[in-house]
């Protein structure tokens, strides 16, 4: 949209974007942000940008445009599940939408 478009919008109305979109999250970390860019399918919105990411024990980890070795550590799978949960939520998404992200993440253990 427009910024025209944008700025017309009534007070209180959601951002004119997919209600997916990890944009629309206000507090997001830009690592959780990476995450579910990569998660969505989305265009990276920060550098770097998650190449992939891998499961091992309780930990997820992350390749990266910078170092595609999966050493990033993004935090423990519970943090990312619980994240998830609360950025669905957030965003009015199904709980089969978020089920499935999380079954997306869960599937790259190693």
């Amino acid at each position: 949209m427009s910024d025209t478009a944008i700025a017309a919008a009534p007070p209180g109305a959601p951002p004119p974007m997919h209600p997916m979109d990890p944009r629309r999250g206000e507090s997001l970390s830009p690592m959780f942000g990476a995450f579910l860019c990569w998660l969505l399918g989305l265009e990276p919105m920060t550098a770097p940008a998650i190449t992939g990411i891998s499961v091992a024990g309780d930990s997820v980890l992350a390749a990266t445009t910078e170092d595609p070795f999966f050493n990033a550590h993004l935090g423990s799978v519970r943090d990312f599940e619980r994240n998830l949960r609360g950025w669905g939520e957030a965003c009015g998404a199904d709980t089969a939408v978020i089920d499935g992200l999380i079954r997306k993440m869960r599937s790259m253990a190693r």
